[in-house]
């Protein structure tokens, strides 16, 4: 049995081009994995004010979830230091390098613990 076939109204018959950097290409896959949809379907969704699926990372791992809450903790904690007081900036400095690391590391875990499942 064919599909139905659509209105001409619905028909998408124009199509768009947009250059993007390698960080941005990563960036735009990992959203349309994590809703289960495609590039141009997420940017498609997010343009027009569309509503998103639900996220498929149904199995999120708790203790990188925690992990993570900690992680985002400690950079606001840092950004009202340096807001607050320039005189230590080089520790910050150190400081940020390590949470950047630490988010690194739970990105990596979530990206596996997501295609397993």
């Amino acid at each position: 049995m064919a599909r139905p076939k659509k209105s001409f109204k619905n028909l998408k018959l124009l199509q768009i081009n947009i250059r993007v950097t390698l960080e941005e290409q990563i960036i735009l896959e990992e959203f349309s994995k994590l809703y289960g949809v495609n590039v141009v379907e997420y940017i498609r969704i997010k343009t027009l004010k569309k509503q998103l699926p639900k996220h498929i990372m149904s199995g999120i791992n708790r203790e990188l979830l925690i992990e993570l809450s900690r992680v985002g903790n400690n950079i606001n904690q840092l950004t009202k230091r340096a807001n607050q007081n320039n005189s230590n900036l080089n520790g910050l400095k150190d400081d940020l390098y390590n949470l950047s690391e630490s988010l690194n590391q739970i990105k990596k875990q979530l990206l596996n613990d997501s295609k397993t499942n």
